[in-house]
């Protein structure tokens, strides 16, 4: 009866653990397990800052369209001339009307902004970075709004979350301009022209192909190739560095708030063919930029177009068809599968 009872009793106690084996085992599953659901995980969360990055592009295109609806004419991509003073510009033209404000900067009531618009006093006036400085852009940074106590120094440093993509890893500060502003996942499209066709400065800047140049306002009626086959903003990546810096409210193409379909999407910053950074009056910027669209998400970026809806395009998306979404009277005919 003893010997029984030991034996028992040891076979109760051999099973109240797991061995060493059966804990490697375990361990080896549980393992197992997570290398296999963190690719879904981490997909799933990709999937869900891709719909918010859509979600911003859908609330700024609208916003565009409203204000054209009000205005008959869609906002410049810069308000202004840099500091080129060939046509349209010419060199008797003041600071004032050399603003290097945006676009995204002329939206933003449409946006439900309107004390932050309100901030940046008249817009005309050479409100945000002025590629001359005279006495009509005197103090222009330090602008003080009627009734209000907040400059335009200080309206720089506000980052509204409409224009920055979740997925973007950018620092929020660009600290390389002077005064500093808040980096932005977006841009305005240019159009296709770049170091790739020839164009000049001017071409570039103030005749380019695209929805948003330099200066000059279109219409809606102006997109001859249609609103819906028309993008008008991508997104950007790198935006706190110097090679593919993006500010909300400055523009300065192939970087600031404006870029073009000149190189395939989600080129490098640095890479590519590289256009020319001049006449922009600013201290702080690259001497050259690629000035191309691209995202962090997987094998392509978001777009929106005039027609006030956003799409997905891929990195494998035909160039020719590529830069013919970007142009607005290039009468282009474009496969339905791009």
């Amino acid at each position: 009866m003893p010997s029984r009872q030991i034996f028992l009793s040891r076979f109760r106690s051999s099973r109240n653990g797991f061995t060493l084996i059966e804990l490697l085992v375990v361990i080896a599953i549980i393992g197992i397990l997570v290398g296999l659901l963190l690719p879904a995980i981490n997909a799933a969360r990709e999937a869900g800052r891709r719909a918010q990055c859509i979600n911003n592009l859908n609330q700024i295109i609208k916003a565009l369209v409203n204000y054209e609806t009000t205005n008959r004419l869609f906002p410049p991509g810069r308000m202004g001339c840099d500091a080129y003073t060939g046509s349209p510009c010419g060199s008797a033209l003041p600071g004032a009307q050399r603003s290097g404000t945006s676009a995204f900067l002329a939206i933003l009531r449409q946006l439900d902004d309107a004390p932050l618009y309100s901030s940046f006093g008249t817009l005309a006036s050479g409100a945000v970075y002025p590629a001359i400085a005279d006495s009509s852009t005197s103090n222009w940074s330090s602008y003080v709004t009627t009734g209000g106590s907040q400059s335009i120094a200080q309206s720089l440093l506000v980052r509204p979350p409409v224009f920055v993509c979740p997925s973007d890893n950018s620092l929020p500060d660009n600290t390389l301009l002077t005064p500093p502003t808040k980096t932005s996942s977006y841009a305005l499209v240019l159009g296709s022209l770049g170091k790739n066709s020839n164009s000049d400065e001017a071409h570039q800047k103030y005749y380019n192909n695209g929805p948003f140049i330099y200066l000059r306002a279109n219409s809606a009626a102006d997109i001859r190739d249609g609103l819906s086959n028309t993008m008008f903003i991508g997104e950007t990546i790198a935006n706190d560095t110097a090679g593919s810096m993006n500010s909300w409210a400055l523009s300065v193409a192939y970087l600031c708030s404006l870029r073009s379909t000149d190189n395939p999407l989600n080129t490098q910053p640095g890479g590519g063919a590289m256009v020319s950074i001049t006449n922009s009056g600013l201290q702080g910027l690259p001497s050259q930029a690629t000035g191309a669209f691209g995202s962090r998400h997987p094998a392509g970026a978001n777009f929106a177009f005039g027609g006030g809806n956003a799409k997905y395009i891929s990195n494998a998306i035909d160039m020719t068809a590529y830069r013919a979404l970007s142009t607005i009277a290039g009468s282009e005919t474009i496969s339905s599968d791009y």
